[in-house]
């Protein structure tokens, strides 16, 4: 139990409420005043920004345009601009956030980045089709407030054999893993426990901390229970190929099973998630912790994502941080909108943005003894769908998304993103054929043209708008800031420049080098 949850407990005044709550948390943590806030000053104080100065951070139009791109996948609309830059109150930044993650938008958006560290497949041609079920599955689930841990229970404990009933299920995991033990195996412990089982599955590294065995016996738990001759339902055995070894479950810690009574595959694999649950190492919620802090900062607390359990991520500041985050996390009941809210408005997320690279985690840190602390915020590439959403937004389309309502085909939507695919954006850089697909793409051309871009139409459509105005508009609503006053004269300098050419052109072209310019295709 961290100190600080205990501090935090020890200054309250007990209430049966708060006793009824401390009955139901592991570990006596009081669960029942915990907030976000607690969260967010916790991390401030562990990074040394307790006491940061105004001057380190970024200022609103960055802040908005960060906190929009990270909750609701897409730059924010001129409205979302002139509203948080009218609001001069205290919580105008706690308001954001609160509107983001109350929209559709928000729980759409964080169904494809945990689809993308479940079901990576998916972002391959050969598994493309899985992505659609499996995220609109998901959206409905974090749409309804259901919990982390119970996500993963529903993912795991599915029951594959039932047909299909016309409702959303997680069948996309399965079928990206084409239902094969040893690949379910795999996935599941890199997906939810951040536990890298793959290099075991053909033979014993000297220095990994897993054996072949415990992989082929993790690999048993996805496996269908035999029959004996009485028709009674067995343990399963799985053979390693081209080989006579056969295993039956084990989990990765040794621990005695207790095997139900009504052994099938779902209760077989219900033991596995029992432990994941139970594990004294936590897991399950440190990776989901270290998935999402790597999600709003770049980087995780512990690289790689899926190697948590090495011995020497176990000490340091960023194992204790991890730590602290993971059991609050816990306490709180698995709450991802607590995690999430904790983490974005802390003191570390509105640090202002910097090209140089954060520090990189030492490669035995267990030796590393140099306090954890963050200076600046990194520059982050966008992902296939912030790109697309953020020129549709740009464009003055619909900001929602329009796939919410599921469905087979997205069309567009899918081939974009799928064009700009980057696998961790805190390193992305924009390959050559994609820069010029950008500049030269369909995509774009069509929305330098005011029959395609609602936002051109709208500017050019207005009699009293002056070409300042119409020019500052833009600006709006590509970079989410006003034109500078060092921009305004070389933009119009431009204009002056090819008289022949008509007002929509210019304003086409602007519209064209701002989604074009580094400040766009990047979140800082």
């Amino acid at each position: 139990m961290t100190n600080w949850i205990n501090d935090e407990c020890r200054r309250m005044r007990p209430s049966w409420l708060m006793l009824l709550f401390m009955v139901a948390v592991p570990s006596g943590i009081c669960a029942a005043e915990l907030s976000p806030t607690d969260l967010s000053r916790r991390i401030d104080e562990r990074l040394g920004l307790a006491n940061a100065d105004e001057s380190q951070f970024a200022d609103k139009t960055a802040f908005l345009r960060r906190l929009t791109l990270d909750m609701a996948g897409r730059i924010p609309t001129i409205a979302e601009v002139h509203d948080f830059h009218d609001n001069t109150s205290e919580t105008r930044r706690g308001d954001a956030i609160h509107r983001l993650m109350q929209s559709g938008v928000y729980d759409r958006n964080m169904a494809t980045f945990w689809r993308r560290a479940w079901v990576p497949q998916a972002d391959t041609r050969e598994f493309a089709s899985v992505a659609d079920g499996f995220e609109l599955w998901l959206a409905h689930r974090l749409r309804e407030g259901t919990r982390y841990n119970d996500l993963v229970v529903e993912i795991l404990t599915m029951d594959t054999g039932q047909p299909a009933t016309g409702k959303t299920t997680p069948i996309g995991f399965y079928e990206a893993n084409l239902s094969k033990p040893e690949n379910l195996a795999a996935s599941s412990t890199r997906a939810f426990l951040g536990i890298n089982l793959d290099c075991a599955q053909c033979h014993n590294h000297p220095f990994a901390r897993w054996t072949r065995e415990q992989f082929w016996e993790t690999a048993a738990f996805f496996a269908l229970p035999t029959r004996d001759e009485h028709q009674q339902a067995r343990l399963p055995k799985v053979r390693i190929p081209d080989t006579e070894l056969e295993y039956e479950p084990a989990l990765l810690t040794k621990a005695e099973i207790s095997f139900p009574a009504k052994l099938d595959s779902v209760s077989l694999r219900q033991v596995l998630v029992d432990w994941m649950k139970a594990d004294r190492e936590r897991l399950l919620a440190k990776n989901a912790v270290n998935r999402m802090w790597a999600h709003f900062f770049g980087e995780a607390l512990i690289e790689p994502l899926d190697d948590l359990s090495r011995d020497e991520f176990q000490s340091g500041d960023r194992a204790d941080l991890l730590k602290e985050i993971a059991e609050t996390f816990i306490a709180s009941g698995y709450k991802l909108d607590f995690l999430v809210e904790g983490i974005v408005g802390s003191k570390a997320y509105r640090l202002a943005a910097s090209t140089a690279a954060s520090r990189v985690p030492s490669e035995h840190p267990a030796e590393d003894k140099t306090p954890f602390r963050l200076h600046h915020a990194s520059v982050r590439g966008l992902t296939g769908e912030q790109l697309y959403d953020s020129l549709q937004t740009a464009a003055g389309l619909p900001a929602e998304r329009r796939d919410l309502a599921g469905g087979s085909t997205r069309g567009r939507r899918r081939d974009f993103p799928a064009q700009f695919y980057v696998e961790r954006t805190h390193h992305a850089e924009r390959s050559i054929s994609q820069a010029l697909a950008l500049m030269n793409g369909a995509l774009v051309n069509e929305l330098t043209s005011a029959k395609s871009n609602s936002m051109l139409a709208s500017v050019l459509s207005s009699p009293f708008m002056t070409l300042d105005e119409q020019i500052d508009t833009v600006y709006l609503a590509v970079l989410g800031r006003h034109v500078r006053e060092n921009e305004l004269p070389v933009v119009k300098r431009n204009f002056l420049a090819s008289p022949d050419a008509g007002r929509e052109q210019h304003l086409g072209n602007l519209f064209w080098v701002l989604v074009n310019s580094a400040e766009f295709n990047t979140n800082h």
